[in-house]
């Protein structure tokens, strides 16, 4: 069976690139948050993440992207785009203020592409069982964002904190 989302990257010069098809959700947020984490290791600080064939994002998937933003703004250094956003996804980024924690550009007429032509990204295994850890951190950094979330996933996050909480 396959996977409901797939997670392909490159790096091009010193530019990172992500690209998630399918759904995005705790899925492609293990690995997408170990990856980027490597890559800021190697020295890598500016991420472009294509949501184009993106049909759905869930609260996890958009807490990574705000934890990966959050870790960039501590180190003074970086930025991470969201490009190829469908409208709905739009709308849920602006629901939560993540808009204004980096840079969400929406589908146009025109999908932004790699800076290099016919590039092909590496596709990287998606996790398949729930990692606590990883929605946690998610849901903190979505909390962290702005007063309006800290209440939104204020008893979602104590439930998650509870031992054995069954995730």
């Amino acid at each position: 069976m396959k996977s409901p989302v797939t997670v392909s990257v490159a790096c091009f010069d010193r530019e990172v690139w992500i690209r998630v098809e399918g759904r995005g959700n705790l899925q492609a947020s293990g690995p997408i948050k170990q990856f980027v984490q490597a890559m800021i290791q190697r020295g890598y600080r500016v991420f472009v993440v294509d949501l184009l064939s993106c049909d759905h994002m869930d609260s996890t998937f958009m807490g990574t992207l705000t934890g990966i933003s959050q870790n960039l703004r501590e180190l003074g250094q970086g930025s991470l785009r969201v490009l190829n956003v469908s409208l709905r996804n739009v709308e849920l980024l602006e629901n939560l203020g993540l808009n204004n924690l980096f840079e969400v550009e929406a589908l146009g007429a025109d999908a932004r592409n790699p800076a290099e032509p016919d590039a092909r990204l590496m596709e990287l295994p998606v996790g398949t069982g729930l990692e606590k850890e990883v929605v946690i951190e998610a849901h903190e950094a979505l909390a962290g964002a702005n007063a309006a979330n800290a209440d939104r996933f204020r008893d979602v996050l104590a439930y998650l904190k509870q031992e054995g909480s069954g995730l």
